[in-house]
């Protein structure tokens, strides 16, 4: 025993020098948004919650009550729960393993030798079994490091939830305000057609116009009315989207969400800083812990390459007569103790070994290609987004001028058919004019909303506070700094990621 407490040092010593490579996060130069150096952009912060710069208060509550409430947020948050109970697991492994232990045997069995008598033979024991793996070329080691990353991928994963869930909530409330404004705008039409429908009828009637007008002013008619059904199906499947998406059946907002004026955001958008808020996107820094776990595995796959040395041992009592199980006398002492050393090695399985760790290594470059691929994305929905929402500015201001001049035009038209200076065409081509100029104006309006939406979630949801049960589990026990890093824990990658943009930190 005594000798076996002095090998300790030396075991420890040399569990620092763990098999496989060790892990560098990916390297590059820092992103920049080219598209966001419009004027439509400001680099202040935006509201610690970004869906309060539309100064909505409905929006406001819809978000807040999804944050709390929504299904694929509460998965994620078991999902973290999962993984940081399997990290807890695996650093305990660098502990012995100590167990209650205690049985009874009871059997009748010939002894070879002593004729054909069957003897009675009893065994008792009670006692605490322990095993350790003096973690010798890092299996354990790697094994906690892997765990340690999959947590951060699985926080990461949380909060990448949290920004989609709260995009999603915003994105849909625009499109069923768009929906609702888009009804207001062909109902009004409606009213002004059914009108016209009415004056041409009376104006046939007294021989001053003829059935072709009256006919042509029902189709113009009809061809409005039917639009009315797929806006109502958009308003009522945006309506069941957002009961969803807060936890609920569809319907059970049907009040609280009637038609309210909502105006496009019109003002210079405040972003941040771009760069670092594309560093800090969950996405990107999930595929950073996802490379960092299977780099990890590597080095567990490649400790198999050498020798594992455990040591299991037993302290309790151990007897033949379970009345005198706890005796201690010097005739009967049924204390008992024992220690075994093991040693086990793939000495002749060598190729299955090798064949793992090859798999490990193309996992872990699978795992940095994703990383690469994760990171040019997010340049890519960047770059769409604050583009779009420029572009969007632009075509809103035009639509809107279009629709002053056609609602003018349909007036002007419309006088000059009551006064008859002006044939039924023309009023009727105005009107078709005037209710596209408005519809398109609406449509914009919320392409507008849902752009900002769209940059806000581009830039990884730039401030916005969690809520206190996935801050916790977010910020929890950190997984970076829960084990102390064992000797040459120097960060180093399995490949070259030239190709990154954006580095990221581990």
């Amino acid at each position: 025993m005594n000798r076996l407490i002095s090998l300790l040092p030396i075991a420890l010593l040399m569990a620092a020098c763990a098999a496989g490579p060790d892990y560098r996060a990916p390297e590059g130069t820092a992103a920049v948004v080219q598209n966001a150096q419009a004027a439509d952009f400001v680099s202040r912060d935006p509201e610690a919650d970004w869906w309060q710069e539309f100064g909505d208060d409905e929006l406001d509550q819809l978000v807040r009550r999804a944050l709390t409430a929504n299904l694929d947020l509460r998965g994620a948050l078991d999902r973290v729960r999962a993984a940081r109970a399997v990290f807890v697991d695996r650093r305990l492994d660098y502990a012995p393993h100590v167990r209650l232990d205690g049985d009874y045997v009871r059997s009748k069995q010939q002894i070879p030798g002593a004729g054909a008598d069957r003897i009675d033979l009893r065994s008792d024991s009670l006692g605490f079994d322990a095993a350790w793996e003096l973690d010798l070329f890092g299996h354990v080691r790697r094994s906690v490091e892997a765990a340690r990353a999959e947590l951060g991928a699985e926080q990461a994963q949380l909060r990448d939830v949290e920004v989609t869930v709260a995009a999603e909530v915003a994105r849909n409330y625009f499109e069923l305000r768009g929906a609702q404004k888009r009804l207001k705008v062909a109902r009004d039409n409606l009213r002004s057609e059914r009108q016209s429908l009415d004056l041409t009828q009376l104006r046939a009637d007294v021989g001053r116009g003829s059935d072709l007008d009256v006919a042509r002013s029902r189709a113009r008619l009809k061809a409005t009315e039917a639009t009315v059904p797929m806006l109502e199906t958009a308003e009522r499947q945006a309506d069941y989207r957002l009961a969803v998406l807060l936890g609920q059946r569809p319907g059970s907002l049907d009040a609280e969400l009637g038609a309210i004026p909502v105006a496009s955001y019109a003002r210079e958008l405040p972003i941040g800083d771009p760069t670092e808020r594309l560093r800090r996107r969950p996405d990107v820094r999930a595929a950073e812990r996802q490379l960092a776990a299977a780099t990890a595995r590597v080095g567990v796959a490649t400790a198999d390459l050498f020798p594992r040395v455990s040591i299991s041992g037993f302290v309790g009592f151990l007897s033949g007569d379970v009345t005198r199980l706890f005796a201690t006398s010097a005739g009967h002492d049924a204390r008992a103790w024992s220690v075994t050393p093991t040693l086990s090695w793939a000495a002749f399985d060598m190729g299955s070994v090798a064949a793992r760790v090859r798999a490990g290594r193309a996992q872990a470059d699978a795992a940095a290609a994703n990383y690469e691929k994760v990171v040019l994305t997010a340049l890519e929905e960047a770059e769409n987004s604050f583009l779009a929402y420029s572009k969007r500015q632009l075509q809103l201001r035009s639509l809107g001028e279009q629709a002053a001049a056609s609602r003018q035009a349909a007036e002007l038209a419309d006088l000059q058919y009551r006064e008859g200076s002006a044939d039924f065409l023309v009023l009727l081509d105005a009107q078709r004019t005037q209710l596209e100029a408005e519809d398109a104006v609406a449509r914009s309006e919320t392409a507008v909303n849902v752009a900002v939406v769209a940059i806000y979630k581009a830039l990884g949801g730039v401030g916005q506070r969690s809520p206190p049960a996935v801050a916790d589990a977010v910020a929890g026990p950190s997984p970076h700094t829960d084990v102390p890093a064992a000797p040459g824990d120097a960060p180093t990658g399995p490949r070259d990621h030239a190709a990154a943009f954006v580095a990221v930190g581990p």
